[in-house]
């Protein structure tokens, strides 16, 4: 699963997290997608992390069953 969010705030910078079961599988995606070719480079820790989707309500839905997953954040500066 990838997510990209295009901060267009004072500079243009795109983010691509990566959630796996493992970092092993996160890097083979960074290097599948070509991530490295399109200047991407990892930005904060690789860890486990647990996940929740706020929908707009007062509840959240706890994705992967609530299980820990890897997470990866990937950055690149786009000129303006």
């Amino acid at each position: 699963m990838t997510h990209t969010i295009d901060n267009r705030q004072n500079t243009q910078d795109e983010y691509i997290t990566i959630i796996a079961r493992t970092v092993a599988d996160a890097m083979r995606q960074f290097k599948a997608k070509g991530l490295d070719k399109l200047g991407f480079a990892i930005v904060g820790p690789v860890d486990k992390h647990q996940f929740s989707l706020a929908d707009g309500g007062e509840t959240t839905i706890e994705m992967f069953d609530g299980n820990p997953m890897i997470s990866a954040t990937f950055r690149r500066s786009l000129a303006q």
